[in-house]
């Protein structure tokens, strides 16, 4: 004879405590992912196969010089950059463009990381800084981009003139290259581009 199957409905209540679900047993949300990402990049103002072609030509050649710059000059503004704001370098990029971005945890926790060029001129310096700038100022200050990447640039400049490091024509091209590439989004997409701004969505070089 075949046993009766006997068949036992759950309340909602008693499905929560039992750690059901109405779909099976409830899976258990991981405190280590994060749950919120933001990011900001930085592009790449002369393209990155150029960058790379330009880092693989010079190779060797500059390494002793390139060490001495980074001894003298960058080594110890990293160090201070990453313990004023509480940032971890996730990646020392070859190219000339960066990466900023938040983690915000479950249980409350935010990590605070960028990737960038490691400082060793005014150009992978600023690039550096620019990454820490979104940082500094912080992700949720202005609502419009394309401002908050200009007080980000604002906030470079004067840290590099504060420690001697010169904004040079290259730093100059990167700063419009980008500000021109945000304003031209901010168009497409329809969003508001403050005054002070408008004169970056013409081209500049």
């Amino acid at each position: 004879m075949d046993a009766m199957e006997k068949t036992v409905t759950f309340t909602p209540e008693a499905m929560r405590m039992s750690g059901l679900s109405e779909t099976g047993p409830a899976k258990k949300m991981s405190r280590k992912r994060p749950i919120a990402r933001q990011t900001r990049r930085l592009r790449d103002a002369i393209g990155e196969g150029e960058v790379r072609r330009r880092v693989m030509e010079r190779g060797n050649r500059e390494a002793g010089r390139e060490r001495v710059l980074i001894g003298a000059e960058y080594v110890g503004m990293v160090r201070e950059m990453k313990e004023k704001y509480k940032i971890a370098i996730r990646r020392w990029r070859p190219e000339m463009a960066g990466l900023a971005y938040e983690l915000t945890y479950r249980d409350g926790r935010i990590k605070r990381l960028i990737s960038a060029p490691r400082p060793r001129s005014p150009v992978s310096a600023a690039i550096f800084l620019h990454e820490v700038g979104h940082h500094a100022i912080g992700f949720r200050r202005y609502h419009v981009r394309c401002l908050e990447e200009h007080y980000v640039w604002q906030w470079t400049f004067r840290e590099m003139y504060a420690r001697g490091i010169p904004v040079t024509e290259r730093v100059q091209r990167h700063f419009r290259r980008s500000m021109h590439h945000y304003v031209r989004r901010a168009r497409r997409n329809g969003e508001h581009v403050p005054g002070e701004l408008m004169h970056f969505g013409h081209w500049a070089g």
